[in-house]
């Protein structure tokens, strides 16, 4: 299709996305021209075309004396915009918390963005043995470890199927996983109302995750417990779902509250 049709306006997308991403990942050092069009997977000419016009927009600013980008202050200001409406992290700060003094185990916080599940906090257990997998701002592929798959199992099925279908070939990295296996655990997940995660990630952890009821019965986000596997035997993964959907719905609550006073 055309770069007028609907497959170049989407091309055009995930190429912006994958430019902002690789500049943002230089930090406050900026990322030089050869490096960002590395990270995004174009050529040298098409990268330094495409930033020019992101440049332009104030989405990338660039210091030319240092030859780097650097994101510009549009993102910050919507990213403002974002953080009042999608206050997720701020309203489940106190659970998280609480689930870590309960558990002493590391507690994650994810969304969705696209495809993807995106970690956005994270509250690092006191347990000698640490599980961390992920740091915030890490993303996965929908359905890749507990809080992910749980986001994943709460879509509608045509929903699903578009996301295991469409991340079918960056499964590649995750050994353990594959489309159909992906599938099994969303029926898996459905049937028991928790996902689980043992060890398909990296051997020895493994994870419970549970989805937060959001406007609308759509999931706004999960929250998972890993821990290195003698810790999460059936009793304790019983009672470890427990405390994780106690404190779903209490963040269901305050955001529905929140989203009530603002309206």
């Amino acid at each position: 299709m055309d770069s007028n049709g609907a497959g170049g306006g989407h091309q055009g997308i995930d190429r912006t996305l994958a430019l902002l991403r690789a500049v943002a990942a230089g930090g406050t050092a900026g990322t030089r021209l050869v490096e960002v069009a590395g990270r995004a997977g174009l050529s040298r000419s098409t990268a330094h075309r495409l930033l020019a016009s992101l440049v332009a927009a104030g989405l990338v600013e660039q210091d030319e004396e240092a030859s780097r980008y650097h994101l510009g202050y549009e993102i910050h200001a919507l990213g403002r915009h974002a953080a009042a409406r999608h206050g997720l992290s701020v309203a489940a700060r106190a659970s998280l918390v609480r689930l870590e003094e309960r558990t002493e185990d590391t507690v994650y916080l994810q969304r969705r963005s696209g495809d993807d599940a995106v970690c956005v906090a994270r509250q690092e257990g006191r347990f000698p043995i640490k599980t961390l997998t992920l740091a915030v701002d890490d993303r996965r592929p929908l359905g890749i470890g507990a809080g992910s798959l749980a986001l994943l199992a709460a879509l509608p099925d045509a929903e699903m199927e578009r996301a295991v279908t469409s991340n079918a070939g960056r499964l590649r990295a995750f050994p353990s996983y594959t489309p159909d296996v992906l599938r099994d655990l969303v029926t898996r997940t459905r049937c028991d109302g928790y996902a689980t995660n043992p060890g398909m990630v990296v051997p020895g952890m493994s994870a419970v995750g549970l989805s937060i009821p959001g406007p609308g019965g759509r999931a706004m986000g999960a929250l998972s417990i890993a821990a290195i596997e003698s810790r999460m035997g059936e009793e304790r993964r019983r009672q470890l779902v427990s405390w994780l959907r106690e404190e779903a719905e209490a963040i269901g609550h305050l955001q529905d509250g929140a989203g009530r006073e603002g309206a």
